[in-house]
């Protein structure tokens, strides 16, 4: 399908949201991504395809792509980052099981760097259809540039109940700092979200620490370096 570009907008000092515009409805749960296609000049070897996390809720109508930009970015990058308003991108294939089936249960969301972006479509979501946000955030950042931040604590502010924890590098959330954190971990689902080396790393952790597998919801971004 073709998404036209109707805006960019800059998230972080290295992050920017490409929003767009499907030239059909497109429904989806919050959490799930999409496989994009930008052909374009001379492709280094990652070639023209990426999957992205919609960084936007349903309700919103428009599909968000967040993403961070390294000083050497892909020539995919560079390509998206050239994209005007009025252009045109096509993406595919709708998936992924990184959703809240059920907000009555309590969660504990922990988000390495650009992983902030299914949770900001998921918060988004449950803010919207009036229903509580039984989350403890845990976000970690490279420094205090952390994209989305004052969407989240207006979140917070409209939800008492929601609990954010910044982390910035070289704090860590690890095995040390997650039960000073979260000194309840026996009792909630934790979804991991960031790059690939963190989420494998934290997955292990949350294992090592006693939290079963059947607790833990792992969404992955391949490409990023950690830290």
């Amino acid at each position: 399908m073709k998404f036209t570009l109707s805006a960019t907008k800059q998230e972080a000092n290295d992050t920017f949201s490409f929003i767009f515009a499907p030239e059909q409805p497109l429904q989806w749960k919050a959490g799930q991504l999409l496989r994009y296609v930008l052909n374009h000049p001379n492709p280094d070897d990652r070639g023209a395809e990426r999957y992205f996390s919609i960084a936007s809720a349903p309700h919103e109508k428009h599909v968000m792509l967040t993403t961070r930009f390294a000083s050497k970015s892909s020539s995919f990058k560079k390509a998206l980052k050239n994209l005007r308003p009025g252009d045109a991108i096509e993406a595919h294939d709708l998936e992924g099981d990184f959703v809240v089936d059920d907000s009555k249960k309590t969660f504990v969301f922990i988000a390495g760097g650009i992983g902030i972006t299914p949770f900001r479509a998921i918060l988004l979501d449950l803010d919207y259809n009036k229903k509580p946000l039984n989350v403890q955030l845990l976000y970690a950042n490279r420094d205090n540039d952390f994209p989305y931040r004052k969407e989240l604590d207006a979140l917070r502010g409209r939800h008492p109940e929601f609990r954010i924890d910044y982390v910035v590098s070289p704090n860590r959330i690890d095995e040390k700092s997650i039960p000073q954190l979260v000194p309840d971990i026996e009792k909630p689902m934790l979804y991991v979200s960031g790059p690939e080396p963190m989420v494998e790393s934290m997955d292990e952790t949350l294992k090592t620490i006693g939290v079963p597998e059947e607790r833990i919801k792992n969404d992955f971004f391949p490409g990023y370096e950690w830290p």
